[in-house]
């Protein structure tokens, strides 16, 4: 049965090499298929994978793909040939299209259709004056109604509500009183915190140079008066040496 098949094949193989479309059986890929899986179970079922045997089935199973493939070739390639040469002639021979396959006869019709489209939209406006005037016409048309807006425009007139808004100088009186709030609030803050951390004395003799606890030296002659923190000043005061002066 294989070389029934084997045979067959090589034999379509040699006829596809003529120019003309041959005829082929509706089964013939089908059949093909068939024998190529029976070639595969071979050599699925052969044990010893180097043998002779398996060598002459993988031979053919490799054979038997490159012929399918190159009838299918061969019969497209006339196919394309047989429809491009029908697109052009007035009276084309239809004698071999019952020899393709249904699969066949759908390229074909495709590859026709292909190039009459094209030469529809691209040769005939050239060489037929009405359709490329009637061509002309259309795009006119088209692009008078793009241009037309689609709904008119209306013209509203907007209400407007009047705001009464603050003059120049009742703007510059409000801004001046809020910087005047801001400067007390700061003032205040700033007093507190002299209370809290510093205290102002009056010296009441000359002091030599000390340290304070915030790290820095004071030098101190008598009736200076001077900010310092709250624990020197208190000490110079409890050694009669300076006045604590209180800030309201």
């Amino acid at each position: 049965m294989l070389n029934t098949d084997r045979t067959e094949l090589k034999n379509k193989l040699r006829e596809e090499r003529n120019p003309s479309i041959n005829k082929i059986s509706s089964d013939f890929y089908k059949r093909v298929q068939d024998y190529i899986i029976e070639l595969e179970n071979e050599i699925k079922n052969i044990n010893n994978p180097r043998s002779v045997e398996s060598k002459m089935l993988e031979d053919e199973l490799e054979s038997a793909i490159i012929d399918v493939e190159n009838i299918f070739i061969y019969r497209i390639k006339k196919i394309t040939t047989y429809a491009r040469s029908h697109a052009f002639s007035k009276n084309p021979s239809k004698n071999d299209l019952d020899k393709l396959l249904p699969e066949e006869r759908k390229v074909y019709d495709s590859i026709l259709s292909a190039i009459h489209t094209s030469h529809k939209e691209l040769i005939e406006p050239i060489i037929n004056p009405e359709i490329r005037d009637k061509s002309s016409n259309q795009t006119e048309n088209t692009d008078t109604e793009s241009s037309e807006p689609e709904h008119p425009i209306e013209e509203v007139e907007d209400s407007q509500e009047t705001t009464a808004t603050p003059s120049n100088s009742d703007t510059e009186k409000s801004r001046k009183s809020e910087i005047d709030k801001n400067e007390s609030k700061t003032s205040s803050n700033s007093k507190n915190d002299i209370n809290e951390e510093y205290v102002v004395v009056r010296a009441l003799k000359d002091i030599p140079t000390f340290k304070a606890v915030d790290n820095r030296n004071y030098k101190l002659n008598s009736e200076d008066v001077v900010v310092l923190p709250a624990p020197n000043a208190n000490g110079l005061v409890k050694r009669n040496a300076a006045q604590l002066i209180k800030i309201n």
